[in-house]
């Protein structure tokens, strides 16, 4: 059944942090609630495990209620940003020391059996005999969570716990941790301010925002429909571009445009729900858009402000309108800064928002539904 939230309310003086958020979070799955740092993350996180209470509202697990148990007689586990390890303990004491100090009485057999199988689970069966401080970052980490894995626990917390890697070290742990946590009866619980992380890794991701969590969703679900303009803004590497605009319908023909300024008209096929006149914000991915030389097939020209390249990706970083914008290319690209560059833009892969409420009201026809 999983983890249910009711009304959740916590504040720190006048501040208030979580707004009455109600959530389900299934069993087994990779949950990932995402959000800018201060949003509330760790809060959240807190109180689902037991280590921190609510103002008010109540926690499930399995459909028992857990508010008032204490975190010591729950099976759960902990992972935080930092690399918390006994620095006087080797790498195979610091495994076996939660198994140690626990009521079940494990054998001495029983704690050898599983320190080696997490160890070799995470890789790290190599330095079982090292000191937290003679290993690297990554594996100082991948310790901190084979402690809390090593009791196998039914729900693990991981409260930005790849934050203080290096992006080498973060991109083998993503793997690592989609392949791990695919083959365990675990049900993870993850909070990160990193898109990137959690598209890589979730089942499910919920967004937190102004105190709420304002749309949960399976991964792909939440990544190509997302229903508000803080998740659309927020939820990709680059997030999406979004343009205010006016749609206009030319007076003596069907044809309809968004109308950015006097000069910049973008195709506005397959739209015909929306009522002329009135103003939108536009979306659109930075991998849909296409570079063009051809001048009438350009919808917009923004201004390069730089281009980042890393590996064989180039991500245009380009100004539009007084607003920054970005667009994906699958080839390193050297081009002048200042210049001015045309792309094409397909309707079909358009999000409409409304400017007032911020929610989904039209997308083209080739974004899947998920209806």
């Amino acid at each position: 059944m999983g983890i249910r939230v009711e009304n959740l309310h916590k504040s720190f003086g006048t501040e208030q942090v979580l707004d009455g958020i109600t959530l389900d979070i299934p069993d087994r799955s990779f949950f990932s609630v995402v959000a800018p740092t201060g949003a509330g993350k760790t809060t959240l996180l807190r109180i689902m495990a037991g280590i921190e209470s609510a103002d008010a509202g109540t926690v499930h697990y399995d459909g028992e209620e857990m508010t008032d148990v204490a975190v010591q007689d729950r099976s759960v586990g902990m992972v935080y940003q930092e690399f918390i390890n006994y620095p006087s303990l080797t790498v195979r004491e610091n495994l076996a020391s939660p198994l140690q100090v626990s009521g079940e009485n494990y054998s001495a057999e029983e704690i050898d059996r599983r320190v080696q199988e997490t160890a070799e689970m995470l890789k790290i069966d190599h330095i079982l005999n090292n000191l937290p401080e003679e290993v690297s970052g990554g594996e100082a980490q991948r310790t901190a969570i084979s402690r809390a894995l090593i009791k196998e626990p039914d729900y693990l917390f991981m409260d930005e716990p790849l934050a203080n890697l290096d992006y080498k070290l973060r991109e083998q742990l993503r793997s690592d941790f989609e392949r791990l946590f695919s083959e365990q009866d675990t049900t993870v619980i993850y909070a990160t301010p990193q898109a990137g992380d959690a598209l890589a890794m979730s089942t499910h991701i919920g967004f937190l925002h102004d105190g709420n969590i304002i749309q949960k969703a399976l991964r792909d679900e939440i990544y190509y429909r997302p229903r508000h303009l803080p998740v659309a803004e927020y939820l990709g590497e680059p997030p999406m571009n979004i343009v205010p605009v006016t749609l206009v319908q030319e007076p003596t023909s069907t044809h309809r445009y968004f109308e950015v300024d006097d000069e910049t008209r973008i195709p506005a096929t397959g739209f015909d729900s929306l009522s002329p006149g009135e103003t939108y914000h536009l979306g659109f991915r930075p991998q849909d858009m296409t570079l063009t030389e051809n001048s009438a097939e350009a919808s917009i020209t923004p201004t390069l402000s730089f281009v980042e390249t890393v590996g064989s990706t180039s991500t245009l970083h380009m100004d539009f309108q007084g607003r920054e914008i970005y667009a994906l290319h699958p080839n390193p690209l050297h081009l002048e800064t200042g210049a001015e560059i045309s792309f094409a833009l397909d309707p079909k892969k358009f999000y409409v928002y409304d400017p007032e409420a911020g929610n989904l009201i039209a997308a083209g026809e080739k974004i899947p539904s998920f209806s």
